[in-house]
This record gives structure tokens, C-alpha cells and sequence, in this order.
């Protein structure tokens, strides 16, 4: 059985030479505006609809941007496709600072491995500046269903090969957790996806679906009513907010982890003073009693890695998509 793919905790010290020359090389076309920037409004898109976790995100970050730098920071939502069309906007822009992406690990990873097309390479194309937090899924299935364990699943699973799941979505991070689980567990469990989450939780809750995986935030209401039971949780550690659950990890597979990201990211060629500077008004908005707030509430890790890691580590994380995709048989669609 192949060993399970853990997400790299990568330091800078590898790829830093290189990115920082680049970096460098850059500046030196630009040092007048990089010196003078910004001396007009920033947009910072995000590839999501109001509402989403990486909404709220970018609009708790753009207001401490707008605070510091002095100018407006303008939220654009442009969802669609797995987030590679809000990806794609922001790759074909100009490399001046006036263009921001909130990008995911949707935008910039299993999106661009799943859908047929993506006009852009999510490493190449952009420069990382802030890695800003983890977001973990929850397995969980409805209060009807006697697992009180992954364990307990996986078995209730090997008696009965006709069980179904739902998730986020088809080829979300939380559609990939559940493949990757049941596939290295040797069961099978059929994936059902909707294309309206609402939908996908209420039949969940009332008991249509037995099993779901998704994020923390939306499950916790039903979990505290008693409909539904939390078995574990996909990230490598335990999340605060629910300190009584397990990880998959510790339950049963060791060095699963799988959970989604949000980072701030600029297109490729951004000279490295303004990196460095909206690196820095990032890791200051991270420590605002409002951004620890939804971190806390929305079951975060905060990370505030910075860019030449988070450059790494999209690399990294691409290649450990691609070979949990090729391994659990999902393709572009």
C-alpha cells in the first residue's frame, strides 16, 4: 500500500536563492514605481462568491491593506470553475501591485488538475506573498448512523458497499479527502455531488445522505443540535474549536491530512518591495481581534507564511494534488 501523502511543511532555505535573484531582477526594471507604490486603488480579487470563507478573508485583509497603504482596496468576486476563472483574471494582469488574488487551493491546485482547461500555471503565473491560513474538513455522518469512529465507518462501509457521501463538491479538497480515505481504507463509498451546497447539507441533515465531509463552520450548528456526529477532522492536527474529535491521522491512517488553503498572491513579475511590503500588512491584519475572530469561529490554522515559502509550497502542494488525483482515478472533467 503506497504511504500516505503528507502536506509538506517546506522551508525557505531551498528555493530562496533563486526566487529572491528573480525577485531582484525585477526590482531593478521597476525601483521608481516599486519606490512610489501605491498611488491609486488596489483590487484584490477573490475566485469565490460572497459569503465563502476566502470572502471574508480577502475582506478582512483588504481593509487593513486599505488602512495602511493608504489607498482603497476594492474586494472583486469572480467565481466560477473550480476558482480558475478568478485565477485566470488575475494571471493575464499587469505586475505592478495593483492586482491582488486571494487564492485557494481550489484556484491554484485541485482546480486546475480537475477542470478539462485552465489558461494559466498556478506556481509560474503568480507570486506568493502570505500563505494566510489552513481550513480542515470534518467527516461526519448523520445521528441515525451507529459509527462513532472513522473506524466504525470504514466498517459499517465493508458491509455495506452501497453507502454514499456527499461533500463540497467534485474535486474539492473535501471530495479528494473522502476518495483518498475510502480508497486506503478499501472500501467504497459513492460520491454525490450538488451543485447547491444548501441542498447537499439539508439532505444530509434530515438524513437522505449518511455521510458527509465538509467544512467545519456549516456542520457545527447541526453537530450542537444533535442530527449529525463528527468522527473526525482532515487536517494533521486537532482543531481547537472542536477539541474532542479526532484527526483521520490518529484514527486510523497516519499523516493524512488534507485541508484547504488561502493566501494572498500577485501575478508573476510583482517587483519584491511591494511583495515584501503587502506581506507584511498582512501579518499585521492576522493579528486584528476581528481576523482572529473568524479564524477561531471558522475552525483556522493561521500560518503567515511568507512569500518565498509560500512559493515552495504551492509547488509542493501542486505535485501532492496531482498524485492524490491520479491515484484515486479523478480526472479533468
Amino acid at each position: 500500500m503506497p504511504s500516505v501523502p503528507c502536506r509538506v511543511r517546506l522551508s525557505a532555505v531551498a528555493m530562496a536563492a533563486s526566487i529572491a535573484g528573480a525577485g531582484l531582477s525585477t526590482v531593478a526594471v521597476h525601483p521608481a514605481h516599486a519606490q512610489s507604490w501605491p498611488v491609486r486603488p488596489i483590487r484584490l480579487v477573490v475566485p469565490f462568491g460572497p459569503g465563502a470563507t476566502a470572502d471574508i478573508i480577502a475582506r478582512l485583509v483588504g481593509a487593513q491593506l486599505a488602512r495602511d497603504l493608504g489607498q482603497a482596496v476594492a474586494v472583486e468576486n469572480r467565481p466560477g470553475a473550480a476558482g480558475t476563472i478568478g485565477g485566470a483574471e488575475v494571471a493575464r494582469a499587469a505586475p505592478d501591485g495593483y492586482t491582488l488574488v486571494l487564492g485557494t487551493v481550489a484556484s491554484h491546485g485541485t482546480g486546475t488538475l480537475t477542470m478539462a482547461s485552465v489558461p494559466y500555471d498556478p506556481v509560474r503565473d503568480f507570486q506568493a506573498i502570505t500563505l494566510i491560513t489552513n481550513a480542515p474538513g470534518l467527516v461526519a455522518v448523520h445521528a441515525s448512523v451507529p459509527a462513532k469512529s472513522v473506524k466504525d465507518l470504514v466498517a459499517l462501509a465493508r458491509r455495506a458497499p452501497t453507502m454514499n457521501y456527499t461533500s463540497a463538491g467534485t474535486g474539492t479538497t473535501t471530495h479528494l479527502s473522502g476518495e483518498f480515505l475510502f480508497a486506503r481504507a478499501g472500501v467504497k463509498m459513492t460520491h454525490v455531488p450538488y451543485k447547491a451546497q444548501g441542498q447537499a447539507i439539508n439532505d444530509f441533515v434530515v438524513g437522505h445522505l449518511p455521510v458527509m465531509i465538509y467544512a467545519i463552520p456549516a456542520l457545527r450548528p447541526h453537530i450542537e443540535a444533535g442530527r449529525i456526529r463528527p468522527l473526525a477532522v482532515t487536517s494533521i492536527n486537532r482543531v481547537p474549536s472542536l477539541p474532542g474529535v479526532p484527526t483521520v491521522a490518529e484514527s486510523m491512517l497516519p499523516g493524512f491530512d488534507f485541508t484547504a488553503w488561502f493566501g494572498i498572491m500577485a501575478p508573476a513579475g510583482t517587483p519584491r518591495p511591494i511583495v515584501d511590503r503587502v506581506h507584511r500588512v498582512v501579518l499585521a491584519s492576522m493579528e486584528t481581534p476581528e481576523l482572529k475572530q473568524q479564524f477561531a469561529a471558522q475552525g483556522l490554522e493561521p500560518l503567515g507564511m511568507g512569500p518565498d515559502e509560500f512559493q515552495a509550497f504551492m509547488k509542493a502542494d501542486l505535485q501532492r494534488w496531482r498524485e492524490v488525483i491520479t491515484s484515486t482515478g479523478l480526472r479533468g472533467q
